[in-house]
C-alpha cells in the first residue's frame, strides 16, 4: 500500500488519484470506496501526488480465472507500490459504443488477461431513470457532477455553491433523496451533504481534522466515516443530520475506510491497531470497543466492501511473502473472506495489479480492475463459486472504479489514462458507451439507489 501520513492530501491537497483507497480512496472503491482506481487508495490515507491536470474544457452530454488461492500471513512491513503508470493516450475524443462479446473460459492456472477480452450481452438496455454521480475536473476545480445513464442531463451539482475548494467521493443516500460528499471549501476536508440537485448542501462536520469517506447506514438515519481530529485516524458515526457525532474505535494507530454491513448491524474497516501491516476488522455496533478481527495480512489491507448477503468480504491487499510467482511479492491482489473471519483468498491474477473491488447486487458477481499489459487495465468480472471470469476492455490506458447499477444491468467506470479519464457504461446489451467523452478527468462514479424524476 502507499505510505500513509497522519494528514492527508486533499483536494488538490488530498485528492489521491494513484489508483490502488477509499485510497486509501476509493476503492481504491466500491461500493464503498474513491482503491476504486488503479489505485484507490480511497483519498483518504495516502501521500501522493496529484497527476498533471487535465486542459478544462466545457463538457458535454453525449449518448452515447484461475481457481481462487489462499494466501501465506507472514507479513512483510514495507509499503506496496503503486501499479504500473498507464499509457498516456487520450479516450476517443467521438461519441462511442462498442459491441462486446465473450470472453474465454477461465483456468485453473493463474495467466494474465486475455489480450482481447470481451464481456457478453447481459440483459436489458440503459436505464435512463437511475442517474449517476461523479466527480470532474471539467470545470477547473473537482465538482460533484451528475448524469443519466445514456448522457443526458450533465450537471454540475457543487461548482455554484462555493468560490473556492474542491469536492469528492459522492454517497448517495439509500432513499435516493441526498447525496454525502467531502469537501474542503471551508478550510480543510468536511462531511458535507445535499439534496440531489445540489441544493440545501450543508456541512455535518466542522472539525478542525480531516473528515473522509463518508458511508450511509442501511437505513439512511446515520452516517460513518473517518477523521483525523484525534491526531490518527478513527472511525466515527453520526446522525444523518451532523449530530451526536461518536468515535467508535479509540485505538492506537489508524483505523480507516468504514464499510456497512448489509443489515446495518456491523462495521468493516481497515486497521493498524498500533501496528502494521493493517489488517481487516469489524465491530458491532452493540459492542463498538471490541471490534474482531477478520483477516491476518501479508500487508496492508484496503476497500473492505461487503456482499448483498453479509456472508462476504472483499477486500485489497498483496500476493504476500512468497509472491507466488510473482517478483513483487507486494503486488495488489483481490481477496475475498467470509464475513465471520478467515482465511484470505485471492480472487485476481497475482502476477498483475488489480484493485477497487465491488459486488454486483446479487452478490454473486464482484467486479475489479486489473492489468492485461503494463500500460493496460480492463474491468474483470468474478463469479464467486463458479470461479469464472469474465472482462470489459477499457478504452487505451486504464478501466478503473467499477460500479454496478442498483438492477445489476449496467456497470459504469472510469477508462482513459491517468490525467483524462471518462466515464463509461456498459448497457445490459453489451454496448460500451463514453458519456462524458471530454479531455477531463473523471473519477468515483456511484448510481443512484433509486429511480430520480
Amino acid at each position: 500500500m502507499l505510505s500513509v501520513s497522519r494528514r492527508p492530501v486533499f483536494c488538490p491537497r488530498w485528492y489521491l488519484p494513484v489508483f490502488v483507497l477509499t485510497i486509501f480512496l476509493t476503492a481504491c472503491s466500491g461500493p464503498g470506496s474513491d482503491l476504486s482506481s488503479p489505485d484507490p487508495a480511497r483519498a483518504a490515507t495516502d501521500t501522493v501526488a496529484r497527476p498533471p491536470a487535465a486542459p478544462t474544457v466545457a463538457p458535454t452530454a453525449r449518448g452515447s480465472a484461475f481457481f481462487p488461492t489462499a494466501v501465506a500471513t507472514t507479513a512483510p512491513t514495507r509499503t506496496v507500490p503503486a501499479p504500473s503508470p498507464a499509457s498516456t493516450a487520450p479516450i476517443p475524443t467521438a461519441p462511442s459504443a462498442t459491441r462486446v462479446g465473450a470472453s474465454p473460459a477461465a483456468t485453473s492456472v493463474a495467466t494474465p488477461l486475455p489480450a482481447n477480452p470481451t464481456i457478453p450481452p447481459s440483459t436489458g438496455p440503459l436505464q435512463p431513470a437511475y442517474r449517476i454521480a461523479f466527480v470532474s475536473n471539467s470545470a477547473g476545480s473537482d465538482d460533484i457532477w451528475t448524469v443519466d445513464p445514456d448522457g443526458r442531463r450533465l450537471t454540475n451539482l457543487t461548482k455554484a455553491q462555493k468560490a473556492k475548494g474542491n469536492d469528492s467521493d459522492p454517497q448517495w443516500s439509500p432513499d435516493g433523496k441526498r447525496i454525502a460528499f467531502v469537501s474542503d471549501r471551508d478550510g480543510n476536508a468536511d462531511i458535507w451533504v445535499m439534496n440531489v440537485d445540489g441544493t440545501g448542501a450543508r456541512n455535518l462536520t466542522h472539525s478542525p481534522g480531516d473528515d473522509l469517506t463518508p458511508r450511509w447506514s442501511p437505513d439512511g438515519k446515520r452516517i460513518a466515516f473517518t477523521t483525523f481530529r484525534d491526531g490518527d485516524a478513527e472511525i466515527y458515526l453520526m446522525n444523518a443530520d451532523g449530530a451526536e457525532q461518536t468515535n467508535l474505535t479509540k485505538a492506537d494507530g489508524d483505523d480507516l475506510q468504514p464499510a456497512w454491513s448489509p443489515d446495518g448491524t456491523q462495521i468493516a474497516f481497515v486497521s493498524e491497531r498500533g501496528k502494521r501491516p493493517r489488517a481487516l476488522y469489524a465491530l458491532s455496533l452493540d459492542a463498538p470497543k471490541t471490534p474482531a478481527k477478520l483477516a491476518a495480512p501479508p500487508c496492508d489491507l484496503t476497500s473492505p466492501v461487503w456482499s448483498a448477503d453479509g456472508k462476504t468480504i472483499a477486500v485489497v491487499g498483496c500476493v504476500g511473502a512468497n509472491g507466488q510467482g510473482n517478483p513483487d511479492p507486494l503486488q495488489h491482489v483481490v481477496y475475498i473472506v467470509p464475513a465471520g473471519g478467515g482465511a484470505l483468498v485471492a480472487v485476481s491474477d497475482p502476477k498483475v495489479e488489480s484493485g477497487a473491488p465491488a459486488f454486483a447486487p446479487d452478490g454473486k458477481t464482484l467486479a475489479f480492475w486489473s492489468y492485461r499489459t503494463p500500460q493496460q487495465a480492463d474491468i474483470v468480472l468474478f463469479t464467486l463459486g463458479a470461479n469464472a471470469r469474465r472482462v470489459i476492455q477499457a478504452p487505451p490506458g486504464a478501466g478503473r472504479e467499477p460500479a454496478w447499477s442498483v438492477d445489476g444491468a449496467s456497470i459504469a467506470f472510469i477508462g482513459g489514462d491517468f490525467t483524462i479519464g471518462n466515464l463509461i457504461v456498459v448497457d445490459g446489451s453489451g454496448l460500451s458507451h463514453n458519456i462524458t467523452n471530454h479531455a477531463a478527468n473523471d473519477r468515483s462514479p456511484r448510481w443512484s439507489p433509486q429511480k430520480l424524476p
